[in-house]
């Protein structure tokens, strides 16, 4: 179950401008009560979600000689998307649609005739409430007349998805085995997908009403029509994400207790998710705009595709992501000092880096490609732990207090994430121009990172030239120790004594640099991560 906005409760806004009732003052109105503003909805849209999933698998393992295993498995999933059980969701469908019915606005963004269908290209899952769960729902019967019913119950279509593996292992001889393998996996959309579907037409009934008081909220006027307010929808033809992962590398055992791992490993994500904005303005419209006189130009409203709507974020399925990577791993099982030590040279390449991302161009893949949030080039991970020898097995008050301490740590490494340089402009944040010349700095520090000089803000003709993860930020370094002794006491029990500092080194760790270039702190870094933490503690295990 998953709950709606809170507006049942009612909210008000007091302002002097427009507010016929106002002292002049906003304080004094609301002490007054004479609010500007009030709205109130008509309920708490709750969705009672539900999915049914259905799968099935094979799977066989072939020793098709003494020195190669063959491993190839199918699995199938139903794949039926999360609806509710009293189909109060709706979605907007941009192929319903339809101009001739839209709201006709005016300039400054007002409406000046709500038209045929204020919610043209809206539509409601289902065939309706079904008849036991109308004491479930309240629905604005205005709303529901102008919007149909008839889209999938989870306002998109189930899928049979097909995932097949393989994989195999040659032992080239008794220390050293060859291994690949490939598979294709489909990931479910997550429910945040759809819980936002309750919050939309005719199921968050509500009035408006102006220049009233709170003593008597609906008294006042009946506030002007205004645009339908942020809208999240659901591609009716969203995919499945879908991901082919698949590796091969050598294994090999070494002297003195060592394994050794060399391995490629990459996989290629299609139909992933993200969030684009359908209705923004074409990049023309707001260049003829912002080139107008000040008082002549239009209000964003007016100037988008779908007339009567703001802000409509999509869920779409046409993101895409490519990663590769080396990847090295050593370690020694056995022996007083054990360790790991494992280091990774990668590249992830895409269009977007997660479901909520909202690009500046949502229908231009290639501006928008590059190296994705999460792309570290280099990462290392290194891990040991040391018993100490001295003292071992004496049985005396020295070997009871100097011997079995044993310590540990880990350390971590990697490269820093690629960052994009944004700009306000006119029309509204986006990518930065890049002027040409180096970006790296030999004696950068957290006052500047980079080269600030060799970018600028992006005229208001076309977009900016700078591209995608242009700057890389700093890199990561940490070490983590730990210290720690075991006491027998009788009966079986013992007494843990421990001692642990994380990044014990006290190295100061970077965030991020200040990426947007109309901003002072453009280029400089004012946060870092936690500096060293000591921790200790007193374990009793009976």
């Amino acid at each position: 179950m998953a709950r709606g906005p809170g507006a049942h409760t009612g909210a008000a806004s007091f302002s002097t401008a427009g507010n016929a009732n106002t002292t002049g003052n906003a304080l004094a109105d609301a002490l007054l009560g004479n609010f500007r503003t009030y709205s109130e909805g008509g309920d708490d849209p709750l969705g009672f979600f539900r999915f049914t999933q259905t799968g099935g698998f094979v799977s066989d393992t072939w020793q098709a000689r003494n020195n190669l295993s063959i491993e190839a498995g199918f699995r199938y999933e139903l794949a039926a998307p999360t609806y509710t059980q009293a189909n109060n969701i709706s979605n907007f469908d941009p192929g319903l649609y339809d101009p001739a019915k839209a709201a006709i606005l005016n300039p400054n963004g007002s409406i000046a005739n709500p038209g045929i269908n204020r919610y043209t290209g809206m539509i409601r899952a289902g065939d309706g409430i079904p008849s036991d769960q109308q004491d479930r729902v309240t629905i604005d019967p205005v709303a529901a007349q102008m919007i149909p019913t008839g889209a999938d119950a989870g306002l998109y279509e189930t899928h049979h998805l097909f995932m097949p593996r393989f994989s195999s292992a040659y032992s080239l001889n008794d220390k050293t085995v060859l291994r690949g393998g490939i598979g294709v996996f489909h990931d479910k959309p997550e429910g945040n997908v759809i819980f936002s579907q309750v919050n939309l037409p005719p199921f968050v009934p509500s009035v408006s009403v102006e220049n009233g008081n709170l003593a008597n909220p609906l008294g006042g006027q009946t506030a002007a029509q205004s645009v339908l307010g942020t809208v999240n929808a659901i591609d009716p033809n969203m995919n499945i994400p879908r991901q082919t992962n698949f590796s091969i590398g050598v294994q090999r055992e070494l002297p003195w207790g060592h394994f050794a791992e060399v391995s490629y490993v990459g996989n290629r994500g299609r139909n992933q998710l993200w969030f684009p904005e359908i209705n923004q303005p074409t990049f023309e419209a707001l260049v003829v705009n912002a080139a107008l006189p000040a008082a002549l130009r239009a209000n964003t409203n007016y100037l988008r595709p779908y007339q009567g709507y703001s802000s409509i974020r999509q869920r779409r399925s046409d993101a895409f992501s490519n990663y590769n990577s080396l990847q090295l791993y050593l370690n020694r099982r056995n022996g007083a000092l054990r360790y790991t030590g494992s280091y990774t040279l990668s590249k992830a390449i895409g269009n977007a880096s997660g479901i909520g991302d909202n690009p500046e161009d949502a229908f231009n893949k290639e501006f928008n490609t590059g190296p994705l949030s999460f792309d570290r080039r280099h990462a290392f991970v290194g891990t040991f732990t040391y018993q100490v020898p001295f003292f071992r097995g004496d049985k005396g008050l020295a070997g009871q207090t100097l011997g079995g301490w044993e310590v540990s740590g880990k350390v971590r490494w990697q490269s820093g994430q690629y960052l994009t340089v944004t700009g306000n402009t006119s029309t509204g944040t986006r990518r930065a121009d890049y002027l040409g010349g180096e970006i790296d700095l030999d004696d950068r520090g957290a006052d500047k990172w980079f080269n600030t000089s060799v970018f600028a803000t992006a005229p208001d003709t076309r977009r900016g030239n700078a591209t995608v993860g242009q700057i890389q930020g700093p890199h990561f370094y940490r070490w983590d120790l730990s210290l720690r002794k075991r006491f027998a006491l009788p009966r079986n029990s013992n007494v843990e004594l421990r001692a642990d500092a994380f990044n014990a080194l006290n190295r100061v760790n970077y965030n991020n640099p200040a990426t947007v270039v109309t901003n002072t702190t453009f280029g400089t870094i004012s946060t870092a991560k936690t500096p060293r933490e000591l921790q200790f503690s007193l374990r009793y295990q009976f």
